[in-house]
């Protein structure tokens, strides 16, 4: 788990660039400091001044070190920070060379790498090293761009071809890793993460006013490769990208989409089988993801997936083996599930550490981890999910386990229900209806309406809608919001037909990718690997896509394929337990709070070019003072940009 990126100039830059996006995301990767400085066919490794000395790449000793080689000029180069994970020794540095040809910098873990290691050696490759990397570098030069296929994990990685002078960039699947990517005449940069590309001092931090739109309005972020900056694309989940140096041609394509079923598809399985089947593919998944060289915890809420991964961890660990939990309490308050983590910890014997984030703690670190996840989020859970890395990390550990994933693959979001009843014919559907309760018309109703109605009246009548249903949104500039309702256009309510096809679509490149993006950020922040094995494992992901709806949900209640399978690794409270709240935490509280302190925030950020100053400070006093403890994540929103917008500014002053 590391931080890449690097940049490639047809007409030469200075060397001091890349020092300058190494520093900026020192925090992906304390361990080591590596560099390849490219000048035509010509590669030089070079050391930083975090490196370990007399370190081994795979080819080259390590002999100058980075100062000697600032402000010197360069075609091209490769910034590598590394998080010590696999082969801790030096022997798994980067950039690592194969075969005098070929240059990596990666990030992330290829957890099957043993088995390809052992399929390569049968095929004739050498390795020298015991790290991951170079068996992905073996894999390339075996079978070329279709190595991605045999790999199981996460990943974002760049390959430069030294001979031909091409880059091949690849992620995962699902979105694990991020890939950041800036190409213009001349120019091409990457990097792992927004703040690194603009730490370059090449690219600028211009907005992208349709993303912007499209947070405050559909609560989305990063839907299409371009994001919040008008400069910067991102490289979507389950593509490739290859780049040609001479003639700078960039090609980007799909290498993997996930298959799925429809409701109407026959089970050929009883359902012991399934539960069997089911059982013995999450626990290959967790099992695989315990590799490591360090020691390997997880985090743990006292739900279902956090409680299931705990569980089989510690099926899969010798008993006398150590096994570290970390959870977010909230005494005294409705979103605490302390009760239920601490039932599971002392089931699994595990060693519980706890932290209580509150609201003073939330406003100190506000800038921080707005800084941090870079860019804007959605609520408060993920501030309690920052606070969980941070323990993590101040308890000596460097890889945690994670459950998110597990509502996308399992079906466990409430508005699934929808979707499943869609799919089925009409005598089941009345039967998992009457299952739901007396509110299952009404329920129905909306979720038609949200999903669906809204959208059918066209672009002008659902940007009315919206606003009247979400008084938030008057609170946008009026020339700023009218100036996008084309945008209501893009909400294709035609997709989903079933769960299955609504499931696919979270899984790729949507709501789980966001997810994701905060569980990266706010774990590598903190130097932290988390592993997320519902997630990232494709095969246990197309298996249960090969399954229709009707599997994963019955009597109107969700994960039940999850739930049984995991059955034997938890207590039985838990797994009957019906009331699980989310990863939620007192956001109303919290923000009624720290309101007054709040005032100066929106004063120092550029938030008024897209709210109307007048309206917000008219305003101010009621709506960051939200009623109740239903947090709609849409009063943080604006929270959460301000501060993201003035550490924008801020880190672009200094530039």
């Amino acid at each position: 788990m590391c931080g890449i990126a690097g940049a490639f100039y047809r007409d030469g830059f200075d060397s001091n660039v890349l020092l300058k996006m190494s520093r900026r995301m020192q925090h992906r990767g304390p361990d080591g400091e590596g560099f390849l400085f490219v000048s035509n066919r010509e590669a030089t490794p070079v050391s930083g001044s975090d490196t370990t000395p007399n370190c081994f790449n795979g080819r080259f000793s390590w002999l100058p070190k980075s100062p000697e080689f600032q402000h010197k000029k360069i075609q091209g180069g490769f910034v590598h920070r590394r998080l010590a994970i696999i082969s801790t020794d030096e022997s798994g540095h980067q950039p690592m060379s194969y075969n005098d040809r070929y240059w990596i910098t990666y990030n992330g873990e290829v957890y099957n790498y043993p088995e390809i290691r052992t399929e390569l050696e049968g095929l004739g490759s050498k390795f020298q090293t015991e790290s991951d990397t170079e068996v992905i570098l073996a894999a390339y030069l075996q079978w070329g761009k279709s190595c991605l296929d045999r790999f199981n994990g996460m990943w974002s990685f760049v390959i430069f071809d030294r001979f031909e002078q091409t880059l091949f960039a690849t992620r995962d699947r699902f979105g694990v890793k991020p890939f950041y990517y800036h190409n213009s005449p001349g120019k091409f940069l990457f990097a792992s993460e927004y703040k690194v590309l603009l730490a370059s001092g090449e690219i600028s931090p211009q907005l992208n006013e349709n993303a912007v739109f499209d947070y405050f309005v559909f609560s989305e972020i990063e839907y299409e490769p371009k994001g919040f900056f008008e400069q910067i694309l991102e490289l979507n989940p389950g593509h490739h990208l290859s780049y040609d140096l001479k003639s700078e041609k960039l090609e980007v394509a799909r290498y993997y989409t996930l298959p799925f079923v429809d409701e109407s598809d026959a089970v050929k399985y009883s359902t012991a089988e399934l539960i069997e089947i089911t059982r013995s593919k999450l626990l290959e998944a967790v099992r695989i993801r315990l590799r490591a060289d360090v020691e390997v915890g997880s985090c743990l809420s006292g739900g279902l997936d956090s409680s299931a991964l705990v569980g089989m961890m510690r099926h899969l660990l010798p008993a006398n083996h150590p096994l570290h939990v970390f959870t977010a309490v909230f005494p005294g308050k409705e979103s605490d599930e302390s009760t239920w983590a601490r039932k599971m910890a002392g089931y699994a014997d595990a060693i519980s550490h706890e932290v209580e984030p509150t609201a003073e703690m939330l406003m100190h670190s506000l800038d921080e981890m707005s800084f941090a996840l870079d860019l804007p989020i959605w609520s408060t859970s993920t501030f309690a999910q920052f606070s969980v890395m941070k323990l993590v990390r101040e308890k000596g550990l460097k890889v945690v386990l994670d459950g998110q994933g597990g509502d996308e693959l399992f079906g466990g979001y409430a508005p699934h229900l929808y979707f499943f009843w869609k799919g089925l014919q009409k005598s089941d559907r009345k039967a998992e209806m009457l299952a739901f309760g007396e509110d299952a018309r009404k329920f129905k109703w909306r979720q038609w309406l949200r999903y669906e109605g809204v959208f059918r009246a066209g672009n002008t009548v659902a940007a009315g809608v919206y606003r009247k249903y979400f008084p938030g949104l008057n609170l946008l500039n009026q020339d700023f919001y009218g100036r996008h309702k084309s945008r209501f256009n893009k909400q294709d309510f035609r997709r989903w037909n079933d769960l299955n096809s609504r499931l696919a679509w979270e899984m790729d490149n949507s709501t789980l990718k966001s997810y994701l993006r905060c569980e990266d950020r706010c774990s590598m922040w903190h130097s932290v690997e988390s592993r997320t094995p519902f997630a990232d494992d494709h095969l246990l992901a197309e298996w249960l896509f090969s399954l229709p709806g009707k599997m994963k949900i019955a009597n109107s209640s969700g994960k039940v394929l999850l739930r049984e399978a995991a059955k034997p690794f938890m207590p039985n409270e838990i797994y009957a337990r019906k009331d699980k709240k989310g990863y939620t935490t007192p956001n109303n509280e919290w923000i009624r709070s720290i309101s007054p302190e709040l005032k100066s925030l929106f004063e120092q950020s550029d938030i008024y070019r897209f709210i109307d100053r007048k309206k917000f400070s008219a305003a101010y006093d009621s709506f960051l003072q939200p009623s109740g403890n239903q947090d709609d994540g849409r009063v943080f929103k604006f929270i959460s940009f301000a501060s993201w917008l003035k550490g924008l500014n801020s880190a672009s002053d200094k530039r």
